[in-house]
């Protein structure tokens, strides 16, 4: 009976522990189909053995035809040998994986497509050993909007780069207009300083004048009271002498503030320079090498012989002066045009075509400092007793009286070039030659360097040659063109000023630079004439040179000519 009793009391708890299971089961089945991700549960050979409902729409299989099959199955084909691998690492080191790893992972459906997935992993311990349940979420929409983002982002950051690049252009457009803005209230800040001061000295000439008129008059009456005394005869000589001397420098005055007594004719200046030689010769003596240079055909200028030899023997004289120990002069006749944009930045100077007289020695040269002032009356670097600074106040005055200008360029140490710009004759002059006429297409594509340390006249050719369709780069010394040459062998042509800062000058780039590209073209610019820089510079080769201050259309129309004798027959 006691074992009848026992046996029912176990048969009882075994049926509840198989309820309690079942019901475990149950839950666990509920919980199972509840679950928003789709669950699949394999053993440890890889078998599917439960799915939950949500499978069925994810992959499109039904229940009972992924049971018993090989969890590969949902695995895309490219992916299968490893997944093998990381199923059995798994097993054999079970831990819980949460989802939001961060892998790229994939997911294939019944009907071969395939779609991102997040899955994550947890181990069930069972009689039968561990089992492992995956819960697979599709994130097919969360990957389109984060594709969606990163397309706007990419889209945004590409509209803020272009509209900065729009800006960075605006603003530097705004910062070359305010450079050529600045050179020109310079250019005419010093135009006015020069008229003020030739104001106050046309002034001081006037009344000097007075003055002279009154001392020499009463000398000369004085002197017919003293014939027979012989030192006041002496004494009186010899103030009337310096009287003389007063009157000429009061002259050089007059020329100075403007209001000398021109009278203009027709000058043919090659002619004047050439009628001019042996006077020179004299004047500079042994030790000073002449060379005079004249254009064939030169236009006719307007202007007053006198006074123009007047000044040529003034810039002759300086020059002999920077060249103590000797040197070279240089005498050249040529023309230019000046147009409205490169006419502004001289401040004064109206646009037009003029005859040029250019002076060029291989002296001393003029610092930077001392520069702008060198026109000015009675200013001069010369030693005391050495030099009035008269002479080329004399040659400003008459250059502007004469409705032309006058440029002085110099290097310390390398010597000084200055230009007397004429106004050619009015139009029905006896033989007025006409400029030739201007290629029809300057344009061009070809990539070209641009070597200049003056901001302003660097951004002015840089922004002419782009506006012909040139490509562009540019530098201020000699380090940083050489670096462009070595990285851009695309560079068709170098154009480069001749005396650059830093002690690497424009024909020490282009000497590096054929060493790299033996056959590439070199265009120079400078204030000096090329005459003058192939003494200064000692060139062998031929020089291509635009004298500054340059016309647009010249500067166009050189770049072209130089590119283009450059190039093989017909090849452009």
């Amino acid at each position: 009976m006691a074992v009848n009793q026992d046996i029912d009391s176990k048969i009882k708890q075994l049926e509840a522990a198989l309820a309690e299971a079942n019901a475990t089961q149950e839950r666990y089945r509920r919980l199972l189909e509840a679950a928003p991700d789709a669950v699949v549960v394999v053993d440890q050979q890889g078998r599917i053995v439960l799915v939950n409902a949500q499978v069925a729409p994810l992959f499109g299989y039904r229940k009972e035809e992924l049971i018993g099959q090989s969890i590969e199955v949902l695995v895309p084909e490219r992916a299968r040998a490893r997944h093998v691998d990381h199923r059995n690492h798994f097993l054999a080191n079970h831990e819980v994986r949460p989802m939001g790893s961060g892998l790229d992972l994939a997911a294939r459906c019944k009907d071969g497509r395939e779609i991102p997935v997040e899955i994550s992993l947890s181990p069930l311990e069972t009689a039968d050993g561990v089992l492992v349940s995956a819960s697979i979420r599709d994130i097919s929409d969360r990957r389109a909007v984060q594709q969606a983002l990163r397309k706007a982002k990419t889209e945004l950051e590409t509209r803020v780069r272009e509209r900065t690049a729009e800006l960075e252009l605006a603003n530097k457009a705004l910062q070359e207009e305010m450079a050529d803005r600045r050179s020109a209230e310079e250019a005419l800040h010093q135009a006015q300083k020069m008229e003020a001061v030739g104001q106050l000295t046309g002034g001081v000439a006037h009344d000097f004048n007075n003055l002279l008129t009154i001392i020499n008059g009463n000398l000369q009456i004085l002197a017919g009271h003293c014939r027979d005394d012989e030192l006041a005869r002496e004494l009186i000589d010899a103030a009337l002498q310096a009287g003389r001397r007063g009157a000429e420098l009061n002259r050089t005055l007059l020329a100075f503030s403007r209001r000398q007594r021109l009278q203009p004719v027709l000058i043919d200046l090659s002619a004047l320079a050439q009628g001019i030689v042996s006077m020179l010769r004299r004047t500079l003596g042994e030790s000073i090498e002449l060379d005079v240079r004249t254009m064939d055909n030169l236009p006719k200028a307007l202007a007053d012989p006198s006074q123009l030899e007047v000044a040529l023997l003034n810039l002759a004289v300086n020059a002999r002066d920077a060249m103590p120990l000797g040197g070279r002069l240089l005498i050249e006749t040529s023309t230019i045009r000046f147009d409205e944009q490169t006419a502004a930045l001289e401040g004064d100077l109206k646009p037009g075509s003029y005859v040029v007289l250019a002076v060029s020695d291989n002296g001393s040269g003029i610092s930077e400092a001392n520069l702008s002032r060198v026109f000015e009356p009675f200013f001069t670097t010369k030693e005391v007793g050495q030099g009035s600074g008269l002479g080329l106040a004399m040659v400003y005055g008459f250059a502007k009286q004469s409705g032309g200008h006058v440029k002085i360029y110099s290097v310390e140490g390398r010597g000084t070039t200055v230009k007397l710009f004429l106004p050619l004759a009015p139009a029905g002059g006896e033989v007025i030659h006409a400029e030739p006429e201007r290629p029809p297409n300057r344009t061009g594509h070809e990539r070209i360097l641009v070597v200049e340390d003056e901001p302003d006249v660097r951004a002015l050719a840089v922004r002419v040659l782009r506006s012909l369709g040139y490509q562009v780069l540019e530098a201020a010394d000699g380090p940083a063109a050489l670096s462009l040459l070595k990285n851009d062998p695309a560079i068709e042509l170098l154009f480069t000023d001749v005396v650059l800062p830093g002690g690497m000058h424009g024909p020490d780039i282009a000497r590096k630079a054929r060493r790299l590209r033996p056959d590439l073209p070199v265009l120079y610019t400078s204030g000096y004439t090329g005459n003058a820089i192939a003494q200064l510079e000692q060139l062998d080769q031929q020089v291509h040179l635009i004298s500054k201050p340059y016309a647009i259309d010249e500067l166009a129309e050189q770049i072209r000519t130089v590119l283009d004798e450059s190039k093989p027959a017909g090849g452009r």
